[in-house]
C-alpha cells in the first residue's frame, strides 16, 4: 500500500510540474505579497505628497483611513496580507483544484491503475499530500518573505518567532482548504458543489463567527488568528483539533465514496 501511495505522490508531484501549477502557486503568493506592499508604500504616503501640495488641507482623516487599510506596522500589515492570502489565493486555488478528481475519473485516467492493484485512497493520499503541501509552502514562503522586507521600513512589532508561527499556521490553512475542496469533490462528485461550499466557508465565515462568542472554537478561527497576528497560541488548540477531526471524517467519507464507485465500474 505505502508503494502505491508513494508512487502517486510521484505522480502527481510531476503533474503539477508538467501543468504549471508549482509556478502558479508561488507567483499567486508572491504577487500578492508585492501587491499589498506596493499599496502599502504608495497609499500611505499620498496624505504626505497632498499636505505638500495642498498647504492648509485637513488631511487628517485620509492618513487615519490610510494607516488602517494598509499600516506601516509590521504585525498589522501583516494581517492585511493574511487576509488577501486567505481571500484570494484560496479563491484562485479552489478554482483551480475543484474539479482535479472529477475529471481523472471521467476521463478512465483511474482504470489501468486500478487493475494493476491501485485503489481508491492511493489517489486521494497523492492528492492531498502534493497539492495541500504545495499550497502551504508557497503562503509559508511568501509570509516569511514579506515579513522579512515588511521590517526594512515598517514599525517592528511582531517578533520573529511569532512571525514564523503564524506561517506555519498560515500555510497549514491553506493546506487545510485546498484538501478540503478535493476530498469534498470527491465526495459529492462534483467539483462545482467543493468550490461553492468551501469559497463560501473560507470567505464569509471567518468575518460572521468574529462576532459571535463560539466563533473562537470553530475551525475557521485558524483564519481569524492570522488575519489579527494574534499571539494567544492556546486560543487555537481546540479549532486546529476540531479541524484535524474534521478533515478525518471528510477523508474517511471522500474514500468509502470513491471505493464504492471503484467497485460499480
Amino acid at each position: 500500500m505505502m508503494t502505491n501511495i508513494k508512487c502517486c505522490i510521484l505522480k502527481d508531484i510531476k503533474e503539477v510540474l508538467r501543468t504549471g501549477k508549482v509556478a502558479l502557486f508561488l507567483i499567486l503568493a508572491f504577487g500578492i505579497g508585492v501587491m499589498i506592499m506596493g499599496f502599502t508604500v504608495i497609499f500611505t504616503d499620498i496624505p504626505d505628497y497632498l499636505t505638500a501640495e495642498l498647504p492648509g488641507f485637513d488631511i487628517q482623516s485620509l492618513e487615519e483611513l490610510m494607516g488602517t487599510l494598509y499600516p506601516k506596522m509590521v504585525r498589522e500589515n501583516l494581517g492585511v496580507f493574511s487576509y488577501y492570502i486567505g481571500f484570494f489565493y484560496s479563491l484562485i486555488t479552489i478554482l483551480v483544484c475543484n474539479n482535479i478528481i472529477p475529471r481523472e475519473r471521467k476521463k478512465g485516467k483511474w482504470i489501468l491503475p486500478i487493475e494493476q492493484g491501485y485503489n481508491g485512497r492511493d489517489f486521494l493520499i497523492g492528492k492531498c499530500v502534493v497539492y495541500g503541501c504545495l499550497a502551504g509552502i508557497s503562503v509559508f514562503l511568501s509570509y516569511m518573505v514579506y515579513y522579512f522586507i515588511a521590517n526594512t521600513f515598517m514599525e517592528q512589532n511582531l517578533p520573529f518567532g511569532n512571525a514564523f508561527f503564524l506561517a506555519l499556521l498560515h500555510g497549514l490553512n491553506v493546506f487545510f482548504i485546498l484538501d478540503f475542496t478535493i476530498l469534498m469533490s470527491a465526495w459529492f462528485n462534483s467539483g462545482v458543489v467543493a468550490a461553492i461550499s468551501m469559497i463560501g466557508t473560507v470567505l464569509f465565515v471567518p468575518d460572521i463567527m468574529n462576532y459571535l462568542s463560539i466563533g473562537k472554537y470553530l475551525p475557521t478561527y485558524l483564519l481569524t488568528f492570522v488575519y489579527e497576528s494574534g499571539n494567544n497560541y492556546g486560543s487555537i488548540v481546540v479549532p486546529l483539533i476540531l479541524n484535524i477531526i474534521c478533515f478525518i471524517a471528510t477523508y474517511i467519507f471522500a474514500s468509502t465514496k470513491v471505493e464504492n464507485g471503484l467497485h460499480r465500474i
